[in-house]
């Protein structure tokens, strides 16, 4: 009898999941004709974006990021710079401060001042090479190994959409694609990332309110990330101009030769180390550095903070603490030390060592509200855990 009702259940799913398939195909034709249609769309082999991002909501910090340019080059099948470099153009000569590319390989981070260069490494790694798609990934999805499945219509944000999942086998969770039912057009997508490449992936909702036309096709040029669980607006970005083909040089997705010198060279070392010494034998580098000559004065603190926080990364806490640590040694008066060292402790889920290091932060008038909110929030989750 079970194996009756089995057999019924997958004889009445596969028409299911067979009309599901078909109108899923239907509104990704759709989408791709109000886009401009294929012919169009596959004519683009590279794009620069030329705009502003910001941090935080819109109307708050609008008026103060809209000089700060940003710029972001893409080009097939896959390759990605976000940042500027003297052989694109529009960057007058000029490095950006901070760079990150994808060579369609492996993703690399730039702080060019600093002449500091790294490989980008797991969630990093993983969120650049998912990120640099050049097309949307409901484009030729069947041909790049993806599936697609209709949601039906949903109210999403206040808004009625008809709704795609596109799964990638390489990026683990599947992306939403939300379509206005009328247009076809892009309102919204919906993933869950790891915000700036650390700590655990978050519901992700991008808000897609303006586009612009290129060589024939409709791109999106205004964007707004929205956790999609509390409504706290992430990031941003607004394109102001988008250039159609004007690029050709593979070569310029490559991660440039560097020169570090001092703590920014011995914050490289130790990285280096951590991934075969003891944390013992990694600070011992420090210390030697320290007892030197250029050593002795030198400004550490953002080097090290750095390098704490690419330890973070990787989930080595072993590692990371103790240069957390270091930093509060040497300014405990800092009430950012104490700050990132409840950072470190919060994401090693010690959440009582967390709140003991934000409680000093406050102690010592760290600015903003920002560490008074991550100490509420652990004091709720742990009155919960006790009331259990």
């Amino acid at each position: 009898m079970a194996r009756l009702w089995m057999l019924a259940a997958i004889l009445f799913a596969a028409p299911c999941m067979m009309a599901q398939d078909t109108k899923a195909d239907e509104v990704v034709r759709e989408a791709i004709t109000a886009m401009g249609g294929f012919e169009k769309i596959h004519a683009l082999h590279s794009l620069i974006y030329r705009g502003f991002h910001y941090e935080g909501s819109y109307q708050q910090e609008y008026v103060q990021t809209k000089t700060s340019s940003s710029v972001m080059v893409r080009m097939r099948p896959g390759l990605r710079l976000v940042g500027c470099r003297p052989e694109i153009p529009e960057c007058h000569g000029q490095w950006s401060r901070i760079v990150e590319g994808f060579d369609g390989q492996r993703g690399w981070e730039l702080n060019w001042p600093k002449q500091r260069l790294v490989r980008t490494v797991n969630k990093a790694e993983h969120a650049l090479h998912c990120g640099a798609a050049f097309d949307y990934l409901f484009i030729d999805y069947k041909e790049r190994g993806f599936h697609a499945t209709y949601l039906g219509t949903q109210h999403v944000l206040g808004m009625d959409v008809e709704t795609i999942q596109i799964d990638r086998p390489d990026c683990g969770s599947g992306m939403l694609y939300y379509f206005d039912p009328q247009t076809y057009a892009i309102r919204m997508t919906r993933a869950k990332l790891p915000i700036h490449a650390r700590g655990d992936a978050v519901d992700t909702v991008a808000v897609y309110t303006k586009s612009l036309e290129v060589n024939g096709v409709r791109l999106l040029s205004r964007e707004e990330e929205v956790n999609f669980n509390t409504g706290e607006v992430i990031d941003g970005v607004e394109w102001t101009s988008i250039e159609a083909n004007t690029l050709n040089d593979p070569a310029i997705f490559q991660a440039p030769e560097v020169h570090p010198s001092g703590i920014t060279a011995i914050a490289l070392k130790m990285l280096e180390q951590a991934n075969h010494d003891t944390p013992s034998q990694m600070m011992a580098t420090y210390s030697s550095f320290r007892g030197s000559a250029e050593g002795k004065d030198a400004d550490v603190v953002y080097d090290m903070n750095w390098l704490g926080y690419e330890l973070l990364k990787v989930d080595n806490y072993s590692h990371a603490l103790p240069v957390f640590l270091q930093i509060v040694r040497e300014n405990p008066q800092s009430a950012d030390a104490y700050d990132n060292l409840g950072e470190a402790y919060l994401q090693k889920k010690d959440r009582k060592r967390a709140i003991a290091a934000f409680e000093q932060a406050l102690k010592l008038g760290a600015k903003g509200d920002a560490v008074q909110k991550k100490l509420d929030r652990l004091r709720k989750e742990q009155s919960w855990k006790i009331s259990l």
